[in-house]
């Protein structure tokens, strides 16, 4: 009998923790979803919210285990796109791109996500100025949760430090501190491009943020280029989400197992075999380790 990875049920909300095993195997013969339905599941509307005046590429690094040293970093590919009226979006490429395939086959009613390339470091994405002037929007998962934070947005208070210098991506840095969010951030940051902006929450320093870090090194974002994508959009994808405060959300995902829906998926009829990376099968899934880039 053939068997398929992952399910519609899962396949949204588990793409972090289905990298910590070897996989979930489906028997898409026990599936009780219509093809119809699953189609429906994986359109959603897609909205263009600016345009994009300036891209910046970092390359990221973050651990979710911090027990475990030395950390073993995920990395990724994070992009920081930004308008000419000052919305941006800070999210991760590699996430967009799997994210994307994974619509495009479940649209077609293939259920087998097994060649799909692996998310990134974060699976947030987080816009400033949006949904309107002096707002963040933090979109995210916790379990099977899809869930959107709306602040007011903040600014750190940054200390430059004086006589620190380096050149990164070819232009003159200065480094500045601030404690921001439970986290110590180191930010080096160029006032040759005259942009009050950086990865995640990091802003309003004199110029844009090439490379960041907190102070246990837990997050390290690298700035590896900039372009112009000419005028491509900041998009936002409209769905159904439930809206959370950060501390529900950190409650949300404190609180998450995932042999709880397969307990759920199992009622459905669906025939559920957990595989880990040498083939071999497991009773059941470890709860995922995560370590959230905002501590308060």
């Amino acid at each position: 009998m053939r068997t398929f990875m992952i399910s519609v049920l899962l396949a949204f909300s588990m793409m972090a923790q289905a990298q910590q095993i070897g996989g979930m195997v489906i028997d898409k013969s026990q599936m009780k979803m219509p093809a119809k339905e699953a189609k429906k599941k994986g359109k959603n509307d897609t909205l263009a919210v600016a345009n994009a005046t300036y891209r910046i590429t970092y390359q990221s690094k973050a651990v979710n285990d911090t027990l475990t040293k030395p950390y073993k970093y995920r990395d990724d590919e994070m992009r920081l796109d930004i308008s000419a009226d000052g919305v941006s979006k800070f999210y991760s490429y590699s996430a967009a791109v799997r994210m994307k395939l994974m619509r495009e086959k479940i649209e077609k009613g293939d259920f087998d996500l097994r060649d799909l390339p692996k998310a990134g470091v974060l699976s947030m994405e987080f816009y400033k100025n949006y949904p309107e002037k002096g707002k963040t929007l933090m979109l995210d998962v916790a379990g099977e949760a899809k869930c959107q934070i709306e602040e007011k947005m903040e600014t750190p208070e940054w200390t430059v430090l004086p006589d620190s210098t380096a050149d990164i991506m070819g232009y003159p840095c200065q480094l500045a501190v601030t404690h921001f969010k439970g986290r110590q951030w180191y930010a080096w940051y160029t006032e040759d491009i005259p942009l009050d902006e950086g990865p995640w929450k990091l802003c309003g320093l004199p110029g844009l943020i090439l490379k960041a870090y907190d102070s246990s090194r837990q997050f390290i974002f690298d700035g590896q280029g900039m372009e112009q994508p000419d005028g491509e959009p900041i998009t936002f994808i409209k769905m159904k989400r439930e809206k959370v405060s950060q501390k529900d959300f950190r409650r949300m995902k404190e609180s998450y197992d995932p042999n709880d829906v397969l307990k759920q998926m199992a009622g459905t009829g669906a025939k559920v075999v957990i595989v880990n990376s040498d083939g071999s099968k497991l009773d059941k899934i470890d709860r995922p380790k995560f370590n959230l880039i905002e501590l308060q």
